[in-house]
């Protein structure tokens, strides 16, 4: 009897903080496209966007990654929300040093904008790899 009230006791106790985990993280929403549209400055994001996994690990700083699946015929539209430079293509170098997130790819193409309204600096990075399918896009705000 005291064995079968202990189990029940304990998959109660599994099932409140199973339903506390989800519920956190949908009011976190690490999946929000809105995020991925906070990093790029975009009150949109093309349609073809999918996938979203966001990671912000900070308080002080704003620091937020996201990685997503895009059509490639859409990828220019993600460089509108900032004066982005493109850097180096076929760099070939994975986006380990990012949170893990997302599917891991090389990069191709790395573009980087330091937009004059993060007033104590900061930069804003979008990396691809070569055929624009896969992306991260990362923003750091003192």
């Amino acid at each position: 009897m005291k064995f079968a009230r202990a189990l029940v006791l304990i998959l109660a106790g599994s099932a409140v903080l199973w339903g506390f985990a989800k519920v956190m993280n949908s009011l976190d929403g690490l999946k929000n496209p809105r995020r991925l549209a906070f990093i790029l400055n975009s009150p949109s994001l093309p349609s073809s966007v999918r996938d979203v996994d966001c990671s912000s690990d900070t308080i002080t700083d704003v620091i937020i990654s996201c990685a997503f699946a895009i059509e490639p015929k859409e990828f220019d539209r993600l460089l509108v929300g900032w004066k982005f430079d493109q850097q180096a293509s076929g760099i070939g170098t994975s986006y380990s040093k990012y949170p893990n997130l997302g599917h891991e790819f090389d990069i191709g193409i790395r573009y980087q904008a330091q937009p004059p309204s993060f007033k104590h600096g900061g930069v804003v990075e979008l990396l691809s790899n070569a055929d624009k399918t896969r992306a991260v896009a990362s923003r750091y705000e003192e």
